[in-house]
């Protein structure tokens, strides 16, 4: 039988290369930016700077240039680059390996509008029984930064609206948004006549700015836009409950989507609820000029891929029933 025996690597310097100073590789790769890199390795900007420092004296090579937007890999960066990130994965399988041996609970740092936060909450725990995870779960109040914490780490999971493609966050489509309704008060003198397009903007508008990051227009400022209508907005909020607390004190009225929107209505004795999504596609041109809606799970790339793929279906099956 022959026997193989390991050798230690040619070069002694290579030791020098320990698990952070790989990740800083990676992430300048792929941040170009040692500030952004910092934010993502939950590190300070000069650790960052003496990794790198180590990886140039390793490799007796500057591998990135400082330029005006950025740092700029040159090409040796982009040799080392897949096979530093083929390294560090490995070491999270093993890391990951580790973790479920020794019983260890990891904390997941979760982001959804509160209204969503049952649904995703109830996936979680439901994902977690399915695949033995031991995780603890960190709800975190969704913001319009949602996409910016997940690029740096802070965030491993989010739902969102239409979001923005990132090299560094995965998206799994839950599901289309195509139901929507209109609420106010009981009272209001609205439901006095039919509807139509010009009694609809008679009154002022209390819009819900669901999960979307960045500035986004909203579908009813676009419909009012597109049908060269007034459109007075009373407020805008993320909060579903402040939204409605204003309805039910006011004249405005609100236009709302689907997926846990309307069992919250269903609690407020005062609020009136009509489903008005036939009479919005009948309006305006085609289904291809109208916007669509869908709701994603967003997660970061290092998250265990069994834990995500069982996260989406429980969801899934969530949204049906919620509709």
């Amino acid at each position: 039988m022959k026997i193989l025996h390991l050798q230690y690597p040619m070069y002694k310097d290579l030791n020098r290369l320990d698990y952070f100073t790989l990740c800083v590789l990676v992430e300048l790769f792929e941040q170009r930016s040692a500030t952004v890199a910092a934010a993502r390795l939950q590190t300070t900007q000069p650790k960052v700077s003496r990794a790198l420092t180590s990886l140039r004296e390793v490799f007796q090579d500057e591998l990135f240039l400082r330029q005006q937007y950025g740092m700029v890999p040159n090409q040796l960066a982009e040799t080392l680059y897949p096979m530093a990130k083929g390294i560090i994965e490995k070491y999270q399988e093993l890391s990951a390996t580790l973790s479920k041996t020794l019983g260890n609970s990891r904390e997941i740092n979760v982001a959804a509008q509160e209204h969503l936060s049952p649904i995703l909450m109830a996936a979680l725990h439901q994902a977690r029984i399915e695949t033995g995870q031991d995780f603890s779960f960190h709800l975190h109040p969704w913001t319009a930064d949602v996409q910016k914490q997940m690029s740096q780490s802070q965030l491993d999971y989010c739902l969102a609206i239409n979001p923005v493609p990132s090299n560094n966050i995965d998206h799994q489509p839950i599901g289309e948004i195509n139901q929507f309704y209109l609420v106010s008060r009981k009272s209001h003198p609205i439901h006095d006549s039919p509807l139509n397009l010009d009694s609809l903007f008679d009154y002022p508008v209390a819009l819900m700015n669901y999960s979307m990051s960045g500035p986004k227009t909203h579908r009813m400022e676009a419909f009012a836009a597109q049908m060269n209508l007034p459109l007075s907005v009373s407020m805008k909020s993320t909060d579903l409950n402040l939204i409605l607390d204003h309805i039910e004190n006011s004249d405005s009225i609100g236009f709302l989507a689907s997926v846990m929107i309307k069992p919250a209505v269903d609690k407020r004795h005062n609020i009136e609820c009509r489903d008005i999504s036939g009479f919005f596609s009948s309006q305006g041109g085609s289904s291809k000029e109208r916007p669509s809606y869908f709701l994603h799970l967003q997660n970061a790339k290092t998250m265990d891929g069994e834990f995500t793929r069982c996260l989406a279906e429980n969801l899934k099956k969530r949204f049906e029933e919620n509709r």
